[in-house]
């Protein structure tokens, strides 16, 4: 080795297989990383979840009127949570 380089997940994956593509494996629907675990909509495990966090965050946030999830419509990905604000009750 001629120098430090960083240990990163490609790093491995290159290793356990030479002919593994360089880079990040992105989703051709909603072009996300396909090694990171995320919660998706199609799993009712994961919806209950997806919706335990929205009535927390209801609950917590008297600021938050509306809390969204927004999901991939092809394979159910949860892609982000998107908030209304309520901004009188900051004031």
């Amino acid at each position: 080795m001629k120098g430090n380089k960083p240990l990163d997940r490609d790093y491995f994956k290159r290793k356990a297989n030479p002919n593994a593509k360089k880079g990040p494996q992105l989703t051709e629907c909603c072009k996300q990383d396909v090694d990171r675990n995320i919660l998706n909509k199609n799993n009712k495990n994961d919806w209950e979840l997806i919706e335990d966090y929205c009535e927390e965050t209801l609950q917590s946030n008297s600021g938050t009127e509306t809390i969204t999830p927004v999901c991939c419509k092809v394979c159910g990905r949860l892609i982000e949570y998107v908030s209304t604000l309520n901004y009188k009750s900051w004031k």
